[in-house]
């Protein structure tokens, strides 16, 4: 029998599992701060919800674990957290602005490589109902925060899926063809320029248009000056939008960088798309992206269109950035470790119902140990203090507490424990 995890799946034993709860709820306390608030859908979706032409596309759909049910339903495990939010929110249609957070498994079968999985956890956020960029600079806006809260340095590149389709229009590639085209040149830094030539010819394009297309975007990386030059009606409102996000970002206090050929690779991004990478360090990959989706929610109802936008965390390959830093985090949660000594285990599970029922984090020695025993766990465990309860302890009423960062001990009554504890 093979006991290891299936591929592209891991077990998180208790140091990193502790870590993760712990960044989770960091990520968590800055999405409240801003005004979202919890949703919870379920792991599994309709494959026609999955698989409709306006949600991920075809590059996601080859990722798409498939079953069918009892029933004969065909089911699909989630790719992401958006199309499920999308679902929801036009079969209930929620007072506007609806501003949620989602924090789940997804599962893609795709390709494996350093700080990418099978399952892995997206840390969603989305404000639907806003028209403009002001919900995009406030989305940004809790990027910098959040990734601060975690102690990351990142850097924000901003795109337009407006602009792109405009330079892509300016470089002569015909509608029925640029969304192809968009998803090589998102693979621009991943397989260089002759690549994606390679690869937009593979998709339709002849090679004059490749290289066309590529040439556009060179000059694309001059910024707004050249941007500004191009006339369609794509690229210019494309321009105006990003133009209006950068100054909000700078009230903000958001610095952020204008890359032309940034994509992201699910087909029902309309507006401006993001995405976070760390400043230095070996991951490569993105610990966050999104943009905005003004038409997915209304072609799910079918009724009016609801502008959303939103960006996903991806705490696994988070997870791989904090351990390339040195993060760690003790496995155990208890502030106190408690055990007894003599006939006084009763009176010792007293003591330690006294402190839990005044919040604090608790750990009793179930196995009966020995003095020396007790102490090495405690230390092994990382937890920082020991309480001994013993006959002698129970005459005076106060209970012997060491600290084991000094090996300090001091005698306290439950009272003055609570107060020292806490």
């Amino acid at each position: 029998m093979d006991l290891n995890a299936p591929r592209g799946t891991r077990d998180f034993l208790p140091e990193e599992a502790a870590l993760r709860e712990s960044v989770a709820g960091k990520l968590k306390e800055v999405f409240k701060k801003y005004g979202f608030v919890p949703l919870e859908t379920p792991v599994m979706e309709n494959i026609e919800v999955l698989s409709s032409k306006f949600a991920g596309g075809e590059e996601i759909l080859k990722e798409t674990y498939s079953l069918t049910d009892q029933g004969g339903r065909k089911l699909g495990l989630r790719y992401d957290l958006t199309v499920p939010l999308c679902r929801v929110f036009a079969d209930n249609m929620m007072a506007k602005p609806f501003k949620r957070y989602q924090i789940a498994s997804v599962f893609r079968d795709g390709p494996l490589k350093k700080g990418r999985y099978r399952e892995f956890v997206q840390c969603d956020v989305d404000t639907l109902g806003v028209e403009g960029v002001d919900a995009e600079a406030e989305i940004l806006s809790m990027v910098k925060e959040a990734f601060s809260s975690i102690g990351l340095d990142v850097k924000i590149k901003v795109n337009s899926r407006l602009l792109l389709n405009g330079l892509l229009e300016e470089a002569g590639v015909e509608e029925s063809k640029q969304l192809g085209a968009l998803l090589s040149l998102d693979k621009l830094e991943k397989i260089g320029a002759e690549g994606v030539v390679s690869e937009m010819q593979e998709r339709g394009l002849t090679k004059k248009q490749a290289e066309k297309v590529m040439d556009v975007f060179r000059k694309a990386e001059k910024g707004f000056a050249f941007l500004e030059e191009i006339k369609n009606a794509n690229a210019t409102e494309g321009v105006k939008q990003l133009k209006e996000l950068f100054a909000l970002l700078k009230a903000y206090g958001v610095q952020a960088e204008l890359v032309p050929n940034l994509a992201r690779g699910l087909n029902y991004y309309t507006g401006t798309v993001f995405e976070v990478y760390l400043k230095t360090g070996e991951i490569a990959s993105s610990l966050a992206g999104g943009g905005r989706y003004d038409d997915l929610v209304g072609q799910f109802s079918g009724k009016e269109k609801v502008p959303a936008v939103g960006i996903s965390f991806g705490l696994d390959v988070i997870m791989e950035a904090l351990k390339d830093h040195g993060e760690r985090k003790n496995a155990s949660s208890a502030k106190v470790y408690v055990f007894w000594i003599g006939d006084t285990k009763k009176d010792c599970i007293k003591v330690i119902q006294e402190l839990r029922k005044a919040g604090i984090q608790c750990l009793l020695d179930l196995a009966g140990r020995g003095v020396s025993k007790n102490f090495a766990f405690a230390s092994k465990q990382s937890i920082p203090f020991v309480l001994i309860v013993g006959e002698k302890e129970l005459e005076e009423k106060k209970f012997t507490l060491r600290d084991m960062a000094s090996g300090k001990e001091r005698k306290l009554s439950v009272e003055d424990l609570k107060k020292e504890l806490k």
